[in-house]
This record gives structure tokens, C-alpha cells and sequence, in this order.
């Protein structure tokens, strides 16, 4: 039905100079899913997602969030929208000259200013959801290891209670344990709260520890869409080596394990 759809991309291009990264590309998302987008080097995962949240212009095609399409709304509609949404940059992307509370307060600042002390305390609150201490929020990134800085990235992310978190590569640069943990939050988050997941990752873990479907790029468009089980039988060459090769099954095994 049309209203489990919060994300839809119809027809998508996407070109730098002569090399065409997307052609036609077609992606639904559902409300409240946790959904991993795939794909092999240069298939444009990190520009599918910059075209959804505005910083990529896109040639052509439509991107429409909750029955909007972002090309027709005015600067106010789109800041607007942006407000329901929260992203996960790969690097985190947190402002070094600002303390753990004063970065997870830039979002509210800027889409729903308040009074400092009642936005402290959202703040201090988003700190608690992603499992970090009232101490680690009057400290610096550069005083954090790489996963508490990914949980503070999130942290900000959740700031205004969005609808859609976007997720680039979350688990990259963390250790395996570190990761595994990392994964247990996002889950434990959207299960709680709701909101949808659009995950870019090539972390076979992550896909088969959390997401609900994986979305495949590949030819330039969205191969394929379904549940990790029906990617295993997909007939195309990548498809096959990444789900079925070493590193897939072994992912798999493990999650079975943690299952059984």
C-alpha cells in the first residue's frame, strides 16, 4: 500500500561529466523497515543517499518522502522536511570545537531553537538513549574513541525524534566487537522509537544482523530489493559472489550461531 511507502525514488540519473553513475533507478522504502543499500565500488551508494537529503542535484527522476516530492517544495517546505529526518555521516562528522551535548544541539538550535537549559536536557537525554555517561558530554571528539563518536553521531542524528535515520557505512573504522555493538543500538533504537533505516553498508553483518531488505546497485540502478534469504538464490554474477562467497557465508554461520 502507498502509505507503508515513506521513501520513494522513481527513474533517478545521476551523471558526473560523461560517467553515468545511475540510470533509471527506482527504490521504495517502507515505513518503520530497516533497509541496507549494496553494491560494488562506484555503483553510487554514498550519492543515492546525498541525492535523497538535498546534497546531490540529480539530472532527472523523482525522490518523494512521505508523499512529497523534494523538488517542488519551497526553501521553507524543505527545511521543514529536513527536520523529520536525521543522518549518520561515515566519519560521523562532528564538530571538533564543540563538546559531545553542544554538537547533539546544533540540529535543535537550527530547526527548533528553545531555551539552553530545556535543550541541555534533550540533549543530556539523546546521550543516555545511544549508551554513553552524563560525563562524556562536556568532552571533545577528539578525547573519544571511534566508537563513542559514532554513538554521539547518532545521538545528534536523534536529536528532533525523525522519522527517517540515514545511515552511511556506520560500522566502518570500528573493530568487531565494537560493531556488533554498534548494530545491537541501531536495532534497539528503531524498535523502540519506530523510525525507518535507510543503511548503506557493505558490512555482511550488519546486513544480516539488522535489516529487514537489502537493496542491491548494480548496472547503474537497483538490481534488486528482498531479504537477504531471497538475495542468496539471485541469479546476477555480484550478486551471488558477495551473499555466497567466503565472507557471506561465514556471516551467515555466524548469525545462526547467535540465533540457535
Amino acid at each position: 500500500m502507498a502509505d507503508d511507502i515513506i521513501l520513494s525514488i522513481r527513474g533517478l540519473r545521476n551523471t558526473f561529466g560523461d560517467q553515468v553513475v545511475h540510470n533509471n533507478l527506482d527504490l521504495d522504502v517502507r515505513r518503520g523497515e530497516i533497509l541496507g543499500i549494496v553494491g560494488g565500488s562506484g555503483t553510487g551508494k554514498s550519492v543515492l543517499l546525498r541525492s535523497v537529503i538535498g546534497l546531490q542535484k540529480y539530472e532527472s527522476g523523482t525522490i518523494t518522502i512521505n508523499g512529497k516530492n523534494n523538488q517542488d517544495l519551497s526553501m521553507s517546505d524543505a527545511k521543514a522536511m529536513r527536520a523529520h529526518w536525521g543522518v549518520l555521516f561515515q566519519n560521523g562528522a562532528l564538530f571538533t570545537s564543540l563538546t559531545v551535548l553542544e554538537n547533539i544541539e546544533v540540529p535543535i538550535r537550527e530547526f527548533a531553537p528553545m531555551e539552553p537549559k530545556l535543550m541541555a536536557e534533550i540533549a543530556s537525554y539523546k546521550l543516555a538513549m545511544v549508551g554513553l555517561t552524563p560525563e562524556a558530554g562536556y568532552k571533545f571528539p577528539n578525547e573519544l574513541s571511534g566508537g563513542m563518536r559514532k554513538r554521539v553521531g547518532v545521538a545528534r542524528a536523534l536529536a528532533l525524534d525523525p522519522e527517517i535515520l540515514f545511515l552511511d557505512e556506520p560500522t566502518a573504522g570500528l573493530d568487531p566487537i565494537a560493531a556488533a555493538e554498534f548494530d545491537t543500538l541501531i536495532k534497539s533504537l528503531q524498535k523502540t522509537l519506530g523510525f525507518t533505516v535507510f543503511l548503506i553498508t557493505h558490512d555482511l553483518d550488519t546486513l544480516h544482523t539488522i535489516c529487514d531488505r537489502v537493496a542491491v546497485l548494480a548496472d547503474r540502478k537497483v538490481l534488486v530489493t528482498a531479504p537477504i534469504s531471497d538475495l542468496r538464490q539471485f541469479p546476477h554474477p555480484w550478486v551471488k559472489a558477495y551473499f555466497n562467497g567466503p565472507r557471506g557465508r561465514a556471516a551467515l554461520d555466524s548469525v545462526d550461531a547467535t540465533r540457535g
